[in-house]
């Protein structure tokens, strides 16, 4: 929350007090009565709504582990708090090592971001091993200050499809990769695309940039349009803009159209 929030809240709280006093004062114990049910009725909904998730956020920012939801369903509250709408999510979470299982929770978002949390997008978050109830979405990503240096380099990717891969055989194997895309940039057709899967490989290269493999379907110029699979690593502050729904540019082999890569992120 910006200090903007938290001044009002305080001036809230303030208003609360001296009116509890007042109402004391005038020994008006229906007013009293009426009174404490308001600010039982108030404190809920806050803490459901703000001080709740901030609690859990900061818990899980020191404890949870990092991994990737897939969205299934999304619905608007009808709560706004500071200009960020509070959704209603259904997410598909996959643990490390686990079976995926399905999870319900409420979070505030931006507005500017409400297209990385459509149905099908995957997005990062903090998950409880404990508690698989208890998740936050993951806004700081990897290498930050939520200590989850301990998941990411612990020398084996947690989580994806490439779990279980030891950290050297996948940064080995994203380095042949970025081999052969520099090829087809360098001679392929370029093309427009839509994304129709995104998924994060599990490991960040560069700071917080994932490794992610997208499907999209090419849509040539000079021939029907037809399905691709690219693996590659894209800016952290491009992860919207590669999201299911979103057009991007690729460049493919005019000779074989399974050789496709990302033209630019």
């Amino acid at each position: 929350m910006n200090w903007g929030m938290w001044i009002g809240l305080g001036g809230a709280a303030i208003g609360l007090i001296v009116g509890f006093g007042a109402v004391v004062a005038t020994k008006a114990w229906f007013a009293l009565i009426i009174m404490v049910i308001v600010i039982g009725i108030m404190g809920s909904v806050f803490w459901k709504v703000l001080f709740g998730p901030m609690v859990l956020s900061r818990r899980l920012a020191k404890s949870g582990f990092a991994t990737t939801a897939r969205v299934v369903e999304v619905s608007d509250t009808g709560v706004t708090v500071n200009n960020a709408p509070q959704v209603k999510m259904i997410l598909e979470v996959t643990p490390p090592n686990g079976t995926a299982y399905l999870v319900e929770t409420k979070q505030l978002i931006s507005r500017l971001q409400t297209s990385m949390y459509q149905p099908g997008n995957m997005i990062p978050v903090l998950i409880d091993l404990n508690d698989r109830n208890s998740i936050v979405i993951n806004y700081e990503g990897a290498g930050g200050s939520s200590g989850q240096n301990r998941t990411y380099n612990s020398g084996v990717v947690p989580t994806g499809p490439w779990a279980g891969m030891s950290q050297t055989d996948a940064e080995k194997k994203l380095f042949d990769n970025d081999a052969k895309n520099k090829e087809i940039l360098a001679y392929g057709t370029s093309s427009k695309a839509i994304v129709t899967k995104y998924t994060w490989l599990g490991i960040y290269v560069n700071g917080n940039n994932p490794a992610v493999e997208i499907e999209a379907q090419v849509l040539a110029a000079d021939r029907p349009a037809f399905g691709a699979k690219m693996i590659g690593v894209i800016m952290e502050q491009s992860v919207p803009k590669f999201q299911v729904g979103e057009e991007i540019y690729v460049k493919y082999d005019p000779n074989n159209t399974s050789k496709v890569t990302i033209e630019h992120s």
